[in-house]
């Protein structure tokens, strides 16, 4: 997840909120047109959710499979290692 994981996570968690409260005042003033309409954005909104999770789901950033790892150690390996100079070290006092 990004750096902005946490604040977008947070808005959709008072959203949710916001949702499950406006179907709560809904149902207690009688209001059925209101209580469809909050459904209707729950349903839009869970649509949303698990449409970019799925989207998500099928991307990989973390670690490259084994063929591949293998073949990029073969690689490092084959290379040959440049000889440090004098000027390629720290010297602390």
């Amino acid at each position: 997840m990004s750096s902005s994981g946490t604040p977008r996570m947070m808005l959709v968690l008072l959203g949710a909120t916001g949702v499950v409260v406006a179907a709560v005042v809904a149902l207690a003033l009688q209001s059925w047109v209101a209580l469809f309409v909050v459904l209707a954005v729950h349903a839009t909104s869970t649509t949303l959710v698990i449409g970019y999770t799925l989207r998500k789901a099928g991307e990989s950033h973390d670690k490259p499979d084994p063929l591949t790892e293998a073949r990029i150690e073969d690689e490092r390996a084959s290379r040959p290692q440049r000889r440090r100079g004098v000027r390629d070290y720290e010297v602390f006092n």
